[in-house]
């Protein structure tokens, strides 16, 4: 019988003897049968390459359309979290738990001390980096050529993507969520660029999700604005004192994107760079809706 690590109530004690882990486990430990997932990206991979018998925890983010491209396809009976609860993590007895580099800090102390073995998937700004993540956690899980054909199909699509887009002018495309935009160093950014775009907050200088306040934006002037698939995204521009009259806003090219795809951290990218070019360059998906 497994035994099980005890919570004291001054805190955390684990009444196992390992020690923490992080990074690509492949190769240093038997293979995880007890596998939970604490972010979405994770959730989206995983469902693809291991049975439900083997997850045995999931976000609860992966049953909201708004945020999930795997909505319907993880069973019922596998827990949910809503956060990082430690106390129903270590009973539920995994021997391996899948975090990002996302993941709260005071929480990733709290999973260190615990001495469960995790794996922290890095690398989640940029298109190589989601494809690193996925193969590190194939590799993590004991299922690398499941994570290679995952990888596979990524790499397929974007370099579909990159053949019809060769020879286009990127237009400007500004990201706006009153009052943040998306500069380098961003999924956002990197799905822009993709979509055959210029990212005007990286043309700004901007660094991350940043406010940069209406009159900033307002004098780049950018080409189209993208806005996230949330009530009243739209309206809320044409409404705006001063970002009503952006060229953009005035001439309708204002792109609404699904949050599921606008901000998804793995293999799910491909489809938001391929949604994005349809919208910004329809001549080069002829018969096909944006």
């Amino acid at each position: 019988m497994r035994s099980r690590p005890r919570l004291w109530a001054a805190g955390l004690v684990v009444a196992i003897g390992a020690g923490p882990w992080s990074g690509s486990l492949a190769g240093s430990s038997p293979t995880p049968q007890r596998v939970v997932s604490l972010n979405l990206a994770a959730d989206e991979i995983l469902v693809e390459i291991l049975p439900a018998e083997r997850l045995v925890g999931v976000t609860a983010a992966s049953d909201n359309p708004n945020s999930s491209n795997v909505v319907g396809r993880l069973p019922a009976s596998i827990p949910r979290f809503f956060r990082g609860d430690m106390e129903r993590l270590v009973a539920l007895e995994p021997d391996l738990v899948v975090v990002s580099q996302y993941t709260d800090a005071d929480f990733l102390r709290l999973l260190e001390a615990s001495g469960l073995r995790y794996h922290r998937m890095v690398g989640l700004d940029s298109l190589a980096g989601f494809r690193k993540a996925i193969l590190a956690l194939g590799e993590a899980v004991g299922e690398p050529e499941a994570g290679a054909r995952i990888v596979a199909r990524y790499d397929e699509r974007l370099s579909e993507l990159a053949a019809r887009l060769e020879g286009t002018v990127p237009p400007r495309v500004l990201y706006w969520s009153n009052p943040f935009t998306a500069g380098g160093a961003t999924a956002i950014g990197v799905m822009i660029e993709c979509g055959g775009a210029r990212n005007v907050g990286r043309e700004l200088g901007i660094e991350g999700v940043v406010p940069v306040g209406a009159e900033r934006a307002f004098v780049a002037d950018p080409d189209f604005v993208l806005v996230g698939g949330t009530p009243g995204a739209i309206e809320a521009l044409s409404d705006h004192p001063l970002l009503s009259q952006l060229r953009a806003v005035k001439e309708r090219r204002v792109v609404e994107m699904p949050m599921r795809l606008l901000f998804s951290l793995s293999h799910h990218a491909a489809e938001g760079c391929w949604a994005l070019a349809q919208a910004l360059h329809p001549d080069r998906f002829p018969g096909q809706e944006p």
